[in-house]
C-alpha cells in the first residue's frame, strides 16, 4: 500500500500517464514472453546417450556423416541430419555388429547420412527415441597430427655418395615449377647422368627407358632412379628389366611415383601404383630384392557432381596415398630374352592372395 502522498502524486495528470504506459508495457512484455515460450521446442530428454561420429565430411555440394549411437535401455527409432533449414528424411539405425559386441543388449545403432546443402552452416544429428528427440550438434573433428615424414630417397643418395657411384636419373628434364636438377644431390662424389626422352638443359642422354641398356650398355651404373616418372612409362615391367640390365651387380634403384593423383602430362599418363605393385615390378622376376617400399601422404577421393547420393560418399571414408616409393637392389642378372612377367606358378600364388569374401 503506497503512502497517501505518493498516491496523490500519481493522480497528477503527467505522472498518471507515465504509470499507465509502464503498466501496459509490462503487460505486453509478459504476453510476448509467454508466446515465445510456447514456440520453443520442449527440452531434450536427459538420456545416457553414447555415440561416435566416425566420419564427418563436407564440400561445396553437401555434408556427410556416419557413426553409431545408442541410449542404452531407451530405443533409438530414427536419425536424420539437419543443416540450416534442410533435413534428411529420418532413417532407422543400421546394424553394427562391432558395436553390439561391446553392448550386447543394444540392437541396431549405425547411421550414414548425406544431405545436399550449401557449406559452412551448423549441422545437427536429430536422434528420435522412445523418450523424445535429441539434437546433437556436429563439430568438425580436430585435424590429426601430420604423419612423421622422412626423405625416402635419402638412403639411395647416401649409398651412392658413399660408393662414389655412377648414377643415372630417368626423366631428368625440368618440366614444372616443382622439378629441379638433382645433380647437386650427388656432386661431387658421384658421376651423374641425366636421361630423358626429350633433349633439354640438364639432359646428358636422350634415350627411351624401354630400351635403356641399348643406350647405356650393361652394368653401366651403380644407381638408377626416377621421380614421378613411372606413371608415364607405357610398359613399366619392360623398363624394370632394362634397369636391371643397366645396373651393376648389387646396384640400387629408387623410384617414387603416384598412387592417388589427378591426371597430368596427358596423353602419357598411364599407371598408378600401390606398394604391392612395386614389390612385383621390382621383385625376383626381374632380378631385384626389395630394400624399402611404402606409400605416403594420405588422400581422399570424392565424386564431384550435384545430385550425388549417400553411396557416392563411401569413397570419402577410405584413404588413398599421393605417393608410392620403392628402393630395390639388383641381386641377379636377367638375360636379354627374359620374359616380361614372373613364372606362371608365382603369378598363380599371387592371384590366390586376392581377398576371398564370398
Amino acid at each position: 500500500m503506497l503512502p497517501a502522498w505518493k498516491q496523490t502524486l500519481l493522480r497528477l495528470p503527467p505522472l498518471a500517464r507515465i504509470a499507465a504506459r509502464e503498466g501496459a508495457l509490462h503487460n505486453r512484455v509478459a504476453a510476448l514472453e509467454s508466446e515465445l515460450a510456447a514456440l520453443r521446442p520442449p527440452p531434450a530428454p536427459s538420456l545416457p546417450l553414447v555415440h561416435a561420429v566416425e566420419h564427418f565430411w563436407c564440400d561445396a555440394y553437401g555434408v556427410h556423416v556416419c557413426g553409431w549411437v545408442h541410449a542404452h535401455a531407451v530405443k533409438v527409432r530414427a536419425l536424420s541430419l539437419r543443416v540450416g533449414d534442410r533435413r534428411t528424411d529420418p532413417v532407422p539405425p543400421a546394424p553394427r555388429p562391432d558395436v553390439q559386441s561391446h553392448y550386447p543388449d543394444i540392437a541396431d545403432s549405425g547411421f550414414a547420412l548425406y544431405l545436399e546443402t550449401p557449406p559452412f552452416q551448423p549441422a545437427c544429428l536429430d536422434i528420435e527415441t522412445d523418450a523424445g528427440t535429441i539434437s546433437l550438434p556436429l563439430a568438425p573433428p580436430p585435424l590429426p597430427p601430420p604423419p612423421p615424414s622422412r626423405r625416402v630417397i635419402q638412403p639411395f643418395i647416401d649409398e651412392m655418395r658413399q660408393r662414389r657411384g655412377r648414377v643415372l636419373e630417368i626423366g631428368a628434364r625440368i618440366v614444372g615449377p616443382e622439378s629441379y636438377a638433382r645433380i647437386g644431390e650427388f656432386a661431387p662424389d658421384c658421376h651423374y647422368v641425366g636421361c630423358d626422352i626429350h633433349p633439354a638443359p640438364g639432359v646428358d642422354l636422350v634415350a627411351d627407358a624401354h630400351t635403356l641398356s641399348a643406350a647405356t650398355g650393361r652394368a653401366a651404373f651403380e644407381g638408377i632412379f626416377s621421380i614421378a616418372v613411372m606413371e608415364h612409362i607405357a610398359e613399366p615391367w619392360r623398363v624394370a628389366a632394362e634397369i636391371n640390365r643397366a645396373l651393376s651387380q648389387g646396384g640400387l634403384t629408387f623410384h617414387i611415383t603416384h598412387h592417388t593423383f589427378p591426371l597430368h602430362e596427358t596423353p602419357n599418363d598411364f599407371w598408378r601404383y600401390s606398394d604391392e605393385a612395386m614389390r612385383i615390378l621390382f621383385g625376383p622376376a626381374r632380378g631385384f630384392e626389395i630394400v624399402d617400399v611404402g606409400m605416403r601422404n594420405p588422400a581422399n577421393l570424392v565424386r564431384l557432381f550435384p545430385g550425388r547420393g549417400l553411396a557416392d560418399m563411401e569413397l570419402t571414408r577410405h584413404h588413398g596415398f599421393v605417393g608410392t616409393w620403392v628402393l630395390a637392389r639388383k641381386v641377379a642378372e636377367i638375360p636379354d630374352d627374359a620374359p616380361d612377367t614372373a613364372t606362371i606358378e608365382t603369378l598363380a600364388a599371387r592371384s590366390r592372395a586376392y581377398p576371398n569374401r564370398g
